[in-house]
């Protein structure tokens, strides 16, 4: 079938949004987190990644979550929040158990390099109040689920 162009933005079509997925883990009022230096940058992230083809958000969240961290998580049923912006639409799920040995793995692992650095960091909410959570809309819901109330409607 020839492919007329439709799908690739020269239509006025916007290019297709990446889908992510990632997971809220708390253990003893903190909060796992996936920190990220590289130059001119130095931000915090939930671990997870990109939801592949024939995957659904809560798949890809498991699957992501056992290749950064080395965890087997169980999720709370349905995401915590879909977060949307012009580039990406994240689904945010939140662990209802996790079993396993932290440790970073997969594709973090693998490019680890002085000028791109990957670290597990457990935060509690002081501490996360003073660093850079990417995406910034998470902030609110992060806190209340470590303040121990329930998580905000998305």
């Amino acid at each position: 079938m020839e492919d007329f162009g439709l799908n690739d933005g020269a239509a006025g079509l916007p290019p297709p949004r990446r889908q992510r997925a990632a997971i809220v883990i708390i253990e003893n009022g903190r909060l796992l987190l996936m920190r990220r230096v590289k130059p001119g940058k130095d931000y915090y992230a939930l671990p997870g990644g990109n939801i592949k083809k024939n995957e659904t958000p809560a798949m890809a969240c498991v699957r992501e979550t056992r290749e950064e961290t080395g965890l087997n998580v169980w999720l709370e049923l349905g995401p915590l929040c879909v977060l949307e912006s012009e580039s990406r639409v994240e689904h945010v799920f939140v662990a209802r158990e996790h079993r396993g040995m932290l440790r970073l793995g997969g594709p973090e692992l693998a490019k680890l390099s002085p000028d791109n650095h990957y670290e597990l960091a457990w935060l509690d909410a002081a501490e996360l109040r003073r660093v850079k959570l990417r995406p910034k809309s998470l902030l609110p819901y992060c806190l209340s689920l470590l303040a121990g109330g329930a998580p905000l409607p998305a």
